[in-house]
C-alpha cells in the first residue's frame, strides 16, 4: 500500500470520514467508514484489495428481504466490470473496466503465512473471489501495470458529470453537508 494511503483515510479534503450508528454487538461502539470525496469512490483511497464479499452474505441479505441480491444474480454485473488478468471464466470477467490482477510479488513471511494455514488445515486457493471463498490465499488487487485501478477513469468514461465539492444523490438525500 502506497505511504501515503493514512492521509486519505484522515478526512477532510479527500475523505467524508462518516460514522456507523451504534453497533449493538460492539458494545455501542460507532465504527469509521473511511469514504471518498471524488471521482472514484472508495476505491480512490482504499488498500486496493479486491474482495466482492462472500457468496453466502448475498444469499442472507435475499432471506432478510434484498430482492434482487443473490450472488447469482451481482455475479454478472461483477464479471461485467471486471477485467481480470486470468481471462473471462465462470467467475471473472475479462473485457470491463476495471482492472483486477493477482498480487505478483510473495513476500517470505506471506508465503510463511500461507504455509501454516495448510499446516493447519485451512484449504488454499488460488482465487478468493472464485468457487472456494473459504480459504486462504493471496488476494485479488486494483492494480494496472503497478498503478491503482480505482473506479474513476470508469466514471469519466461513461460522461458522468462531475462537480468539484459535489455530493451524490443519496448524502444530498440524507442531509449531508459538504
Amino acid at each position: 500500500m502506497p505511504g501515503a494511503l493514512r492521509f486519505n483515510f484522515l478526512g477532510g479534503r479527500y475523505n467524508w470520514a462518516f460514522h456507523t450508528e451504534a453497533e449493538p454487538h460492539l458494545g455501542g461502539r460507532r465504527l469509521y467508514q473511511p469514504r471518498r470525496r471524488g471521482l472514484g469512490g472508495s476505491s480512490s483511497i482504499n488498500g486496493m484489495t479486491y474482495v466482492r464479499g462472500h457468496a453466502l452474505d448475498y444469499e442472507r441479505w435475499v432471506t432478510e428481504g434484498a430482492t434482487g441480491w443473490s450472488y447469482a444474480e451481482v455475479l454478472p454485473y461483477f464479471k461485467r466490470m471486471e477485467s481480470h488478468e486470468i481471462g473471462d471464466n465462470p467467475w471473472h470477467g475479462g473485457g470491463g473496466p476495471v482492472r483486477i490482477a493477482r498480487v505478483s510479488a510473495v513476500h517470505p513471511i506471506n508465503k510463511a503465512f500461507l504455509e501454516a494455514g495448510e499446516q493447519a488445515g485451512y484449504v488454499r486457493s488460488d482465487d478468493l473471489n472464485g468457487y472456494r471463498q473459504e480459504s486462504f490465499g493471496r488476494f485479488d488487487v486494483n492494480v494496472d501495470r503497478g498503478v491503482r485501478a480505482s473506479a474513476a477513469p470508469t466514471t469519466r468514461a461513461a460522461r458522468v458529470a462531475w462537480e468539484p465539492g459535489a455530493m451524490p444523490w443519496w448524502m444530498h438525500k440524507r442531509g449531508c453537508a459538504a
